[in-house]
């Protein structure tokens, strides 16, 4: 798999598809969003890549990273992550593209949008874009708290950066730079995310994913957003269900020209 090397020579894994208007998706795993990737890599140059903050987290990850202390940040690295994300862009061949992530990793990317100067549009799923990020906050820092407490303090450094991230978004207004972007603004939701019969919701329910979108929806639609919801679906079934949603998808990004 290709290897890109940030300014610092920070190894980051990234993974190309196809070609044409380009996106690119920030993952956890390797494997995450592959199946999406490849529905829209037959119009679309699709690039996966590990953000550093995430490497050797969930799978090991032998071939990339570097010299990397995230619990020793007292601010959100910004900078550093948007320069990854512009390295991979460059390694990848990919000049302006739209970000796109689900769950997690659209958070991440709807952190970062707004920032770069090479990101033109989104294109999210199973994230509540607007809403307030307190929910999120207080999950990172009981997780951190809980794996403290636990007398795991590696584990807890895992959700340092988190807590960093939705600290200054909460302190952001994205508002007027999202409504700014010129390219598509896509926002795609299961109509059961974070329900009682979703099967996150044990985990997550408290997030209430669908109902919050659904109450920032004008908001959302008065900044350019198209938001797809997918009747029936809960958080796992809007991202698995790869037949029914890379078809719109696709069609909102032709839509928007891209």
């Amino acid at each position: 798999m290709p290897i890109a090397a940030a300014h610092d020579g920070y190894k980051l894994w990234y993974d190309v598809a196809g070609d044409g208007p380009a996106i690119i998706m920030p993952a956890r795993l390797r494997n995450e969003f592959a199946a999406l990737g490849a529905a829209l890599s037959d119009q679309h140059r699709v690039v996966r890549y590990k953000p550093r903050q995430v490497v050797g987290v969930m799978e090991p990850e032998p071939e990339a990273g570097g010299q990397w202390e995230p619990a020793s940040w007292a601010q959100y690295p910004l900078d550093a992550e948007i320069a990854d994300l512009h390295a991979v862009a460059d390694a990848a061949g990919v000049t302006d593209f739209v970000l796109a992530g689900y769950s997690g990793m659209a958070a991440l990317a709807a952190f970062l949008g707004p920032i770069s100067d090479r990101v033109i549009g989104l294109m999210i799923g199973g994230f509540p874009l607007l809403a307030s990020c307190d929910y999120w906050l207080g999950f990172e820092e009981g997780a951190r708290a809980a794996l403290i407490q636990a007398g795991l303090p590696d584990s807890a450094a895992d959700h340092h950066l988190g807590r960093l991230l939705y600290r200054e978004w909460g302190r952001r207004d994205d508002t007027v730079a999202l409504t700014a972007m010129t390219g598509p603004k896509i926002l795609w939701y299961g109509s059961r995310d974070c329900e009682p019969d979703c099967r996150m919701y044990d985990f997550v329910g408290g997030a209430a994913i669908a109902r919050n979108i659904r109450n920032h929806a004008d908001e959302l639609r008065r900044a350019g957003f198209e938001l797809i919801e997918l009747d029936g679906h809960d958080h796992i079934g809007a991202l698995a269900d790869t037949d029914l949603i890379a078809p719109r998808l696709s069609a909102a990004l032709a839509k928007a020209g891209w």
